[in-house]
Formats: structure tokens, sequence, C-alpha cells
């Protein structure tokens, strides 16, 4: 008996169909929220808005905030109906209720992470298959934080390669955003939000077939030059307000 698509697991099928009008709306409905918080409570200043692809892309920022999903969907103009997040499936994905509740308001795409238990393996190429669909459907797009986690604020530590393979393995461009003011405005470990101004900058967008090659079938080297000209253009940008 032939294996089945993770595309016919209908409990990923939000990521490859029309998701329900109820998700749509509350979705959009937040998005409108934090237009207004972004507008008059932690007022925003978006620069490099024309750079931005017609086409679907992996955003890619410096990380210092929960906020910073947020920030990057209101910079761009669209709701978070059009927009994905990768997350460890041995705990976004290991109950229902989680994964639903937490499926208001982002789309979640399940990816694998280093564990004990051989049970919550989930293959790579399953990964990519979803966020394929998802990004083909509409012109989606997803957001990767290059840093693995959020940082401290005022540096930026060494970038991980993922947005670099996922850019190369679905053929889209990264789009490199600096966000300065999310570490004041919504710091580690505050429960509430702080009047702060905040600025994000939209970067050149960075096109995988200017760095990978499809005739070479190792391109480790070329991830690696790959995120390192990330890493090195959002640094560059973040010399405008950090010293060193």
């Amino acid at each position: 008996m032939a294996e089945k698509s993770i595309l016919e697991d209908p409990k990923y099928s939000y990521l490859v169909n029309n998701q329900p009008v109820f998700f749509q709306i509350l979705k959009k409905a937040f998005y409108y929220y934090c237009k207004f918080v972004f507008l008059w409570y932690t007022p925003v200043k978006v620069r490099g808005r024309e750079k931005l692809p017609d086409s679907s892309a992996v955003f890619c920022s410096n990380h210092n905030s929960h906020m910073d999903v947020a920030l990057i969907s209101a910079a761009t103009g669209k709701s978070f109906n059009y927009f994905g997040m990768l997350a460890a499936k041995d705990y976004w994905f290991d109950s229902t209720i989680k994964r639903v509740l937490v499926n208001f308001i982002m789309n979640l795409v399940p990816i694998a992470r280093k564990t004990k238990n051989e049970s919550d393996s989930f293959a790579f190429e399953d990964t990519i298959t979803l966020c394929r669909e998802f990004m083909n459907l509409g012109q989606r797009n997803l957001v990767i934080f290059p840093e693995g986690s959020r940082g401290i604020p005022g540096e930026i530590t060494p970038f991980r390669k993922g947005a670099a393979q996922f850019s190369g393995e679905l053929n889209v461009p990264i789009v490199p955003v600096f966000i300065h003011g999310s570490h004041k405005a919504w710091p580690r470990g505050k429960i509430f939000m702080r009047p702060t101004r905040i600025q994000v900058h939209i970067l050149d967008p960075m096109y995988p077939s200017e760095y990978i090659s499809e005739d070479n079938q190792d391109n480790s080297a070329s991830i690696i030059h790959f995120v390192q000209e990330l890493e090195d253009r959002i640094r560059e940008e973040g010399k405008h307000f950090y010293d060193g």
C-alpha cells in the first residue's frame, strides 16, 4: 500500500487549503488591532516597503521581542493570513487544543527538532512540501528568525543556515528585515508593552539563484555563504542604531 502524502493529513489542512472564514476573519481582526497599536501606542516607521517582491518570500529579521512577527506583517501591509512560521512538531503539535489555539493567530508549519523520542521525528521533506503548498496558495510567506530565538537587545547572534536552506528548497527570495525598538516596547520577561517608537527597515531581497547552483550536488558552502551575506546585511543596517 502506498504511503499517504503529508498533504492528505487532515491535521495540516489549514496550511494547504483555504481556511474557514472564521479563522480568516480572526487573523485579519488581530492584524488591524496590531496596526492600531503600531499607529498610536508604539508608533512604527517603515522604510523600504517598495523593495518587497511580487512573489512569496521568506522574511528574516533580528529577533528581540514576541511582537516581531506582527511588525513584519504590518510593515508588509499583509494580514496574518499571509504568513506562516516554523514550529517544533513535538511541542506545538502534540495536542489538538494547543495546535488550534495557536493557529487562531499564526499559521504554524511543523518541523522536527532533535529529541530523544524517535516517534517525534518528522521528515524534512514533509516540512518543505507543506511550506510549498502553503506559499503557493495566494502567494503567502514564511517568517524565519535566523538567530533561532530572541537575542540580547543591541546584539545580533550568529545566524543559523535554516533560512537559506528553505529559500533554496522552495526557490523563493529571502527578504532581510531590520527591526529596532521592539526590545524596548515589549522586552523579554515583561507582560505588557511600553509606548516606544519602532523602526522596521525592509532591505533588498536576496534570490537563491544568486548563491545556490542547481548543478552542484553539494551546496553546503553556498548555503553558508548565503546565510553569512544575510547576516552581514542585517548587521550593517543595525550599525545605524547600535555601537560596534
